[in-house]
């Protein structure tokens, strides 16, 4: 098949979908897929756009679909710019993945772009040799995702429509969501609050730098308002007045945090951190006259002597 770029609309369906399908894909899925073409741009010497494919691994049962993991994929590039996925490499690393997770199967593949062309369909129908209806995966590295939580990714399903009274295989947009199990979500946590603080540091102290350099730039805007302010009353800048309701709208707030109910609240919780700032203390100073008195005790040990008689007076000294 001839790789040359079409419309979208050549390979793409625009209509509704209907197949009923539940696609579900974990966040391993999504950092394998981000990490392999890093890598592959990294790596990459000479200019030119990056390619990438890979295997979509999961399970299906009737309309539930789970992508659990991938793996990469090798692949020739053609002279017309074509593709040609290496099947022995395909199928020994099939075999091995069913070795390590019996239950998951091929269920389609991925790569990167901003919309699937002929050069797709054209692996798509190397691929359909191993799974009759492959999903198809699309990455678009260079979109900027609105709203901010969407993923720049794109979930096709594979179908064979007529065109010009040929079967023609095709992608239809598929709805998706991201489903994570409770390891998942403590490894997307820790990757997602990766501490940038020195080696050895607690996630405490990283957590209070970040409070205490928050409330210093909070200090320094606050002083350079009441410094315009000041210079504004004595006529030494101009007086914005668009920029005076704002600081005026801003002051008006604060009676709502010195109300009787708030300082009530506030002295609470002011009182409980004081408490288990004292507690933390306490069990420090015990903590530490502990292992004084361990200390003590095998220093004195060591310092009689054998003997009934000296023992009895080390014992009353």
């Amino acid at each position: 098949m001839a790789a040359s770029h079409q419309d979208m609309t050549s390979v793409v369906l625009n209509q509704p979908n209907n197949s009923g399908l539940h696609i579900s894909i974990h966040p391993l899925t999504l950092l394998n897929i981000s990490d392999h073409y890093t890598r592959t741009v990294i790596q990459k010497t000479e200019p030119g756009p990056v390619h990438v494919i890979g295997a979509l691994l999961g399970i299906q049962t009737g309309r539930e679909i789970e992508i659990f993991n991938s793996y990469e994929l090798q692949f020739n590039t053609q002279a017309d710019g074509s593709i040609r996925i290496h099947d022995e490499y395909f199928v020994t690393k099939q075999e091995q993945f069913r070795q390590v997770f019996p239950a998951y199967d091929f269920l389609g593949w991925y790569t990167t772009g901003s919309k699937p062309s002929m050069i797709d369909v054209d692996v798509l129908q190397q691929l359909m040799v191993f799974n009759e209806s492959p999903l198809f995966l699309q990455l678009d590295p260079n979109e900027v995702s609105t709203p901010a939580r969407a993923l720049p990714i794109t979930v096709y399903e594979s179908i064979v429509d007529i065109v010009d009274n040929q079967p023609q295989p095709m992608f239809i947009k598929a709805a998706y969501k991201v489903e994570t199990g409770e390891a998942e979500r403590i490894a997307v946590d820790h990757v997602a609050h990766a501490a940038t603080h020195q080696e050895g540091e607690s996630s405490l102290v990283s957590h209070l730098s970040g409070q205490q350099n928050a409330i210093k730039m909070l200090d320094t805007r606050i002083k350079l308002i009441h410094e315009y302010l000041q210079d504004s009353v004595q006529g030494r800048v101009p007086k914005d007045h668009d920029l005076e309701r704002q600081i005026s709208s801003l002051c008006n707030r604060l009676p709502t945090i010195s109300g009787q109910a708030f300082e009530q609240e506030f002295m609470t919780e002011y009182n409980d951190v004081l408490l288990t700032s004292y507690l933390a203390t306490i069990t420090k100073g015990t903590n530490a006259m502990s292992e004084m008195v361990d200390k003590f005790n095998l220093v004195v040990s060591h310092s009689i002597h054998p003997g009934h008689g000296r023992m009895r007076r080390g014992m009353m000294g």
